[in-house]
Protein backbone atom coordinates (compact mmCIF):
# COMPACT_ATOMS: atom_id res chain seq x y z
CA UNK A 1 0.00 0.00 0.00
CA UNK A 2 1.61 2.95 -1.10
CA UNK A 3 1.70 5.86 1.75
CA UNK A 4 -0.03 8.99 1.85
CA UNK A 5 2.30 11.63 1.53
CA UNK A 6 0.02 14.48 1.13
CA UNK A 7 -1.15 13.94 5.24
CA UNK A 8 2.14 16.11 5.40
CA UNK A 9 2.32 19.70 5.99
CA UNK A 10 5.78 20.48 6.46
CA UNK A 11 7.58 17.97 3.80
CA UNK A 12 6.45 18.04 0.05
CA UNK A 13 6.50 14.71 -1.96
CA UNK A 14 7.29 14.89 -5.65
CA UNK A 15 8.08 11.90 -7.76
CA UNK A 16 10.10 11.81 -10.94
CA UNK A 17 9.90 8.16 -12.32
CA UNK A 18 11.14 5.97 -9.01
CA UNK A 19 12.72 8.79 -7.63
CA UNK A 20 10.69 10.22 -4.82
CA UNK A 21 11.52 14.00 -3.85
CA UNK A 22 11.19 15.34 0.00
CA UNK A 23 11.20 18.68 0.35
CA UNK A 24 11.28 20.51 3.51
CA UNK A 25 9.04 23.29 3.64
CA UNK A 26 8.48 25.20 7.39
CA UNK A 27 6.41 28.55 7.03
CA UNK A 28 9.73 30.55 8.10
CA UNK A 29 12.30 31.22 5.46
CA UNK A 30 15.49 29.06 6.50
CA UNK A 31 13.09 25.84 7.40
CA UNK A 32 13.49 25.88 11.20
CA UNK A 33 11.95 22.38 12.70
CA UNK A 34 9.09 23.31 14.89
CA UNK A 35 7.14 21.18 16.45
CA UNK A 36 4.81 19.87 13.31
CA UNK A 37 8.19 19.33 11.60
CA UNK A 38 9.76 17.55 14.36
CA UNK A 39 7.01 15.48 14.51
CA UNK A 40 6.81 14.51 10.36
CA UNK A 41 10.53 13.71 10.31
CA UNK A 42 10.32 11.49 12.43
CA UNK A 43 7.69 9.36 10.00
CA UNK A 44 8.69 10.45 7.07
CA UNK A 45 11.47 8.00 6.66
CA UNK A 46 9.29 4.98 7.39
CA UNK A 47 7.00 5.82 4.72
CA UNK A 48 9.45 6.46 2.38
CA UNK A 49 10.53 3.23 3.20
CA UNK A 50 7.56 1.51 2.98
CA UNK A 51 6.85 3.27 -0.93
CA UNK A 52 6.53 0.99 -3.31
CA UNK A 53 6.49 3.51 -6.31
CA UNK A 54 10.26 4.57 -5.65
CA UNK A 55 13.97 3.25 -5.01
CA UNK A 56 15.72 6.45 -4.64
CA UNK A 57 15.11 9.33 -2.20
CA UNK A 58 16.50 13.38 -3.05
CA UNK A 59 16.32 15.38 0.55
CA UNK A 60 16.27 18.93 -0.14
CA UNK A 61 14.73 22.13 1.23
CA UNK A 62 12.39 24.69 -0.01
CA UNK A 63 13.54 28.40 -0.43
CA UNK A 64 16.92 29.71 0.38
CA UNK A 65 17.64 27.24 3.15
CA UNK A 66 17.93 23.68 3.66
CA UNK A 67 17.13 23.62 7.38
CA UNK A 68 18.49 25.80 10.03
CA UNK A 69 17.78 23.07 12.93
CA UNK A 70 15.09 24.34 15.55
CA UNK A 71 12.92 26.99 15.83
CA UNK A 72 13.76 28.83 18.86
CA UNK A 73 10.53 29.81 19.47
CA UNK A 74 9.75 26.13 19.80
CA UNK A 75 12.88 25.76 21.83
CA UNK A 76 12.15 28.93 24.15
CA UNK A 77 8.34 26.97 25.34
CA UNK A 78 10.44 23.81 25.87
CA UNK A 79 13.21 25.90 28.10
CA UNK A 80 9.67 26.83 29.81
CA UNK A 81 8.13 23.74 30.51
CA UNK A 82 11.17 20.95 30.66
CA UNK A 83 9.18 18.24 30.83
CA UNK A 84 8.06 18.54 27.53
CA UNK A 85 11.60 18.69 26.12
CA UNK A 86 12.37 15.13 28.00
CA UNK A 87 8.95 13.72 26.08
CA UNK A 88 10.55 14.66 22.58
CA UNK A 89 13.79 12.15 23.19
CA UNK A 90 11.85 9.11 21.54
CA UNK A 91 10.61 11.51 18.94
CA UNK A 92 13.89 12.50 18.10
CA UNK A 93 15.53 9.82 18.35
CA UNK A 94 13.38 7.74 15.73
CA UNK A 95 14.21 10.55 13.43
CA UNK A 96 17.58 9.33 13.27
CA UNK A 97 16.75 5.89 13.53
CA UNK A 98 14.82 5.93 10.66
CA UNK A 99 16.75 7.93 8.56
CA UNK A 100 19.70 5.66 9.07
CA UNK A 101 17.48 2.24 8.89
CA UNK A 102 16.27 3.69 5.46
CA UNK A 103 17.17 1.00 2.54
CA UNK A 104 17.17 3.12 -0.24
CA UNK A 105 19.42 5.08 -1.59
CA UNK A 106 18.86 9.03 -0.02
CA UNK A 107 20.77 11.61 -1.67
CA UNK A 108 20.76 15.21 -0.25
CA UNK A 109 20.21 18.00 -2.49
CA UNK A 110 22.20 21.00 0.23
CA UNK A 111 20.37 23.57 -1.44
CA UNK A 112 21.49 26.18 1.17
CA UNK A 113 22.61 26.41 5.14
CA UNK A 114 22.21 23.46 7.26
CA UNK A 115 22.76 23.87 10.95
CA UNK A 116 22.46 21.92 13.76
CA UNK A 117 19.57 18.69 13.40
CA UNK A 118 19.32 20.18 9.35
CA UNK A 119 23.13 19.87 9.29
CA UNK A 120 22.95 16.37 11.10
CA UNK A 121 19.98 14.83 8.52
CA UNK A 122 21.80 16.06 6.03
CA UNK A 123 25.26 14.56 6.85
CA UNK A 124 23.49 11.28 7.65
CA UNK A 125 22.18 11.11 3.98
CA UNK A 126 24.27 8.55 1.80
CA UNK A 127 25.41 11.11 -0.88
CA UNK A 128 25.40 15.15 -0.33
CA UNK A 129 25.64 17.42 -3.43
CA UNK A 130 25.59 20.81 -2.06
CA UNK A 131 25.21 24.12 -3.83
CA UNK A 132 28.70 26.16 -3.45
CA UNK A 133 26.39 28.91 -1.31
CA UNK A 134 25.49 26.24 1.04
CA UNK A 135 26.84 26.30 4.39
CA UNK A 136 26.98 23.27 7.00
CA UNK A 137 27.67 23.62 10.68
CA UNK A 138 26.40 22.36 14.29
CA UNK A 139 26.08 25.80 15.99
CA UNK A 140 24.27 24.15 19.06
CA UNK A 141 27.40 25.48 21.42
CA UNK A 142 26.43 29.04 20.95
CA UNK A 143 22.92 28.69 22.63
CA UNK A 144 24.56 26.94 25.47
CA UNK A 145 23.42 23.34 24.02
CA UNK A 146 25.47 19.94 22.92
CA UNK A 147 25.16 18.37 19.64
CA UNK A 148 22.67 16.27 20.83
CA UNK A 149 20.63 14.92 18.11
CA UNK A 150 22.90 12.96 16.10
CA UNK A 151 25.71 15.81 15.42
CA UNK A 152 27.89 14.20 17.95
CA UNK A 153 27.89 10.77 16.32
CA UNK A 154 28.08 12.13 12.33
CA UNK A 155 30.60 14.58 12.71
CA UNK A 156 33.67 12.37 13.60
CA UNK A 157 32.21 9.26 11.48
CA UNK A 158 33.06 11.45 9.18
CA UNK A 159 35.87 13.73 9.60
CA UNK A 160 37.55 11.97 12.37
CA UNK A 161 37.40 12.98 16.13
CA UNK A 162 40.11 15.50 16.43
CA UNK A 163 38.31 17.91 13.46
CA UNK A 164 35.35 17.15 14.73
CA UNK A 165 35.79 18.06 18.32
CA UNK A 166 36.79 21.37 17.50
CA UNK A 167 34.15 22.29 14.82
CA UNK A 168 31.28 20.92 18.04
CA UNK A 169 32.92 22.94 20.60
CA UNK A 170 33.22 26.58 18.06
CA UNK A 171 29.94 25.95 15.94
CA UNK A 172 31.93 27.55 12.80
CA UNK A 173 29.86 27.46 10.12
CA UNK A 174 31.66 25.57 6.76
CA UNK A 175 31.11 26.88 3.30
CA UNK A 176 30.27 24.16 0.93
CA UNK A 177 34.17 23.90 -0.59
CA UNK A 178 35.47 23.07 3.12
CA UNK A 179 33.23 21.23 3.84
CA UNK A 180 34.03 18.91 0.67
CA UNK A 181 37.83 19.56 1.25
CA UNK A 182 37.13 17.77 4.53
CA UNK A 183 34.99 14.78 3.76
CA UNK A 184 31.89 15.88 4.91
CA UNK A 185 30.28 16.11 1.35
CA UNK A 186 30.34 14.46 -1.90
CA UNK A 187 29.52 17.20 -4.73
CA UNK A 188 29.63 21.18 -4.76
CA UNK A 189 28.14 22.66 -7.94
CA UNK A 190 27.32 26.55 -8.81
CA UNK A 191 23.64 26.97 -7.76
CA UNK A 192 22.55 26.71 -11.38
CA UNK A 193 23.94 23.18 -11.87
CA UNK A 194 22.59 21.68 -8.63
CA UNK A 195 19.14 20.21 -9.94
CA UNK A 196 21.00 19.13 -13.41
CA UNK A 197 23.89 17.60 -10.87
CA UNK A 198 21.26 15.50 -8.06
CA UNK A 199 19.51 14.07 -11.35
CA UNK A 200 23.02 12.70 -12.88
CA UNK A 201 23.77 11.14 -9.57
CA UNK A 202 20.20 9.60 -8.96
CA UNK A 203 20.62 8.17 -12.72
Amino acid sequence: MTPDFSRYDRIKAKRSGRVLTLTLTAPNPVNAVDGEMHQELSRIFLDAQDDPASDLIVLTGAGRAFCAGGDTAWFKTHIEDPASFRALGPEAKRIITSLLDLEKPILCRLNGAAAGLGATIALMCDVIIASEKAVVGDPHVKVGLVAGDGGAIIWPQLIGFARAKELLMTGEMLTAERALALGLINHVVPQDQLDAKVAEVAD
